[in-house]
């Protein structure tokens, strides 16, 4: 992942019980650590808001469908305003194509 720096993209990544990141292809230490997260035994592999079961997705619908970013905020609890504004920052460089796909179960 080139585009994304050396530096964590997030300041403060809340803790979450390690046995959630079992099987997860964004751990500790890779750049998109505490900003997303993506297994494919949650939400069928999509990539998700880092300690939330929260699509990425979803924030890309709700700025599209001309709702704010305070609005996205209040309705999906768990979602910190540092992780939407790192996701959007990491869109805008293109990044995103980058992530590592979750193969479903057969």
């Amino acid at each position: 992942m080139s585009a994304v720096g050396e530096q964590p993209l997030l300041r403060n990544v809340k803790p979450v019980d390690p046995e959630l990141l079992v099987g997860d292809l964004i751990q500790p230490g890779h750049p998109l650590f505490g900003v997303v997260w993506v297994n494919r035994e949650r939400m069928s592999g999509a990539p998700c808001f880092y300690g939330t079961r929260v699509p990425i997705k979803n924030l890309f619908d709700y700025l599209e469908g001309g709702h704010t970013l305070d609005q996205f905020l209040d309705d999906f609890e768990g979602v910190t305003r540092e992780q939407a504004v790192a996701l959007m920052e990491l869109a805008r460089a293109g990044v995103l194509m980058e992530l590592p796909r979750a193969q479903r179960k057969q």
